[in-house]
């Protein structure tokens, strides 16, 4: 049973109900290391010379993984706990594999079974809060994370994973976020190395501003997209950009981006003092990060404060906690008046919006709603699963009571697991396998025609959907949106007002179910609302590339000079 041997772990009961991004995976342990020692040649000769050498596997399977040959590196790792199961180190890199592979229930088992070798390892339990969090029990995440950093409080990776998993719970008060945001900023802001920040250029708008980008997700991502946007559209008089990419993998999309700049500065092997040197001395007028507490920051280079001017920029829903970084760019809808305490960061609010949608490099064209085809009526989720709620649960329970012929599709891990979690959770609230749908995250274009099953999506929450929404309204699909008190739980309402639809904004969770159940019992009604709902994000300001360009560059200016 997947669950049972866990909760035996000392573990705190389960809080029943996230893949844009994922949290960062731990060390493999303060203590061990070391075990891919040789070459792959060398390390398969072991291994035939000493084919019971438990050791020597574990070796061989985490050359193959770094190799990239995660089956044969699957296969080493496994016999090598089969031949000795008190070895730790085989349960780790085994759980890891797994987790690289979507069996992250499985993972989680061999993480368990490195927990009962060494219950009190906090790096273990940081990347079984990892593998909780794929499985959308953002609950049991959050409790191992505590357990890890109780017993390793320096973990500024660990508490990273914390803070950005509490987004996911519905039952945390965007307060209680703020202040853990915080916390992580006066622990380890300073301890990272800040620095006097540098002397600022003189700038009178006769020159281009010398502006870095800083990510490690300038790819075919959400970021890459949303960068990309940008870059092709601001003026090159203005704006310099210059961009550091925390990130070495290549792709046919990274190599089309680089076109869009005049620098592109590969980062990943530099160390946080030396990659802060090199920004230092490129001069540069203000420093854009693109990743916040994301897998693949570098948040201990904007510690040192190495611009003059720091911002954050769409990548986090949610304050860095640095005080060495001094905007947010971000919009009134957004970021109402009064969202500034939850904020060390001051907001830069853009006249339309915090950014701007980049449509896919290959999609189908919009669909009809299905169920006027004759197909069940069909709601669906096709977000970060990770984003399922509790609270989300329970609502799309109660709309899916209210309309028993209905069903609800969810894109899922491909994961029995997973499966098997998300359907528990629906069962809690009597509503059983017959209502829903689970679809495996798969390539781009299967996903994009996924939307054409769907007559009416459902916005997660509080965690709402960001490009993922972009991409429903670009497939023509209509989605409904609960509006929120904070940044994470608004992207969903922002975008909707961008485009002009307010009637698909829900005030409170009452009124998302009398909604939802409105248009599934009006399916003629609803397909007339959505129609030319491609060309209508075309024309509004979400794909306004150009105008949010001349905004973002204009309210940039602004804070140079000040």
């Amino acid at each position: 049973m997947l669950a049972g041997g866990l909760e035996r772990r000392a573990l705190r009961p389960e809080r029943p109900p996230h893949l844009e991004d994922r949290p960062q995976d731990s060390a493999l342990s303060v203590s061990d290391g070391g075990e891919n020692s040789g070459s792959l040649a060398s390390l398969r000769r072991r291994v035939d010379e000493a084919p019971d050498d438990a050791d020597a596997r574990l070796q061989l399977g985490t050359a193959l993984t770094e190799a990239g040959q995660p089956a044969e590196a699957l296969g080493q790792l496994q016999r090598s706990v089969e031949l000795d199961p008190s070895l730790v180190r085989g349960h780790i890199r085994l759980g890891n594999l797994l987790r690289d592979l979507s069996r992250t229930g499985e993972a989680v088992e061999a993480y368990g079974r490195a927990l009962d070798l060494r219950p009190a390892d906090p790096f273990i339990l940081s990347n079984l809060g990892n593998a909780w969090l794929d499985l959308s029990e953002a609950g049991r995440a959050i409790d191992c994370y505590r357990q890890s950093l109780e017993i390793h409080k320096d973990a500024p990776v660990t508490f990273s994973n914390l803070i950005f998993a509490m987004q996911y719970d519905s039952g945390i008060r965007r307060e209680e976020i703020a202040s853990a945001h915080r916390e992580w900023g006066g622990r380890f802001g300073q301890a990272l190395g800040q620095a006097e920040s540098p002397e600022r250029l003189a700038y009178d708008g006769r020159r281009p501003m010398r502006v870095g980008f800083l990510s490690a997700d300038f790819r075919y991502h959400p970021v890459g997209r949303m960068a990309s946007a940008l870059w092709r559209h601001l003026d090159r008089d203005r704006v310099k950009p210059i961009v550091y990419d925390n990130s070495a993998a290549d792709s046919p999309a990274k190599r089309r981006y680089r076109e869009q700049v005049v620098q592109w500065n590969d980062i990943a092997a530099l160390p946080d003092d030396a990659l802060a040197e090199r920004i230092r001395a490129d001069r540069l007028d203000a420093l854009i990060d693109l990743s916040g507490h994301t897998s693949g920051n570098r948040l201990g280079v904007l510690a040192q404060k190495p611009a003059p001017v720091q911002a954050a920029l769409f990548a986090y829903p949610n304050t860095t906690g640095l005080a060495a970084v001094d905007w947010r760019i971000t919009d009134a809808q957004a970021d109402p008046p009064g969202a500034e305490p939850l904020y060390v960061e001051q907001l830069l609010r853009l006249p339309s919006l915090a950014w701007v949608y980049g449509a896919p490099d290959d999609s189908t064209e919009p669909g009809g709603l299905p169920c006027l085809g004759g197909a069940p009526f069909t709601f669906g989720c096709l977000n970060n699963p990770a984003k399922i709620s509790a609270a989300a649960v329970e609502t799309w329970s109660v709309i899916l009571r209210a309309c028993p012929g209905a069903r609800l599709m969810l894109l899922v891990r491909d994961d029995p697991a997973h499966e098997g979690l998300l359907l528990a959770k629906f069962e809690r609230h009597s509503i059983g396998a017959g209502q829903l749908l689970f679809v495996p995250k798969g390539p781009e274009r299967g996903y994009l025609e996924a939307h054409n099953r769907i007559d009416l999506m459902l916005d997660p929450f509080p965690y709402n959907g960001g490009v993922t929404t972009g991409d429903c309204l670009w497939m023509g699909t209509p989605i409904l949106a609960l509006e929120g008190d904070s940044y994470v739980s608004r992207q969903g309402m922002s975008l909707l007002t961008a485009v002009g639809l307010p009637e698909w904004i829900a005030a409170d969770r009452e009124a998302l179910v009398a909604k939802a159940v409105d248009w599934c019992q009006a399916p003629e009604r609803l397909a007339k609302r959505s129609e030319g709902l491609r060309e209508r994000l075309r024309r509004s300001p979400l794909m306004d590339h150009a105008g949010y360009a001349r905004e973002w560059t204009g309210a940039l200016e602004r804070v140079v000079t000040a």
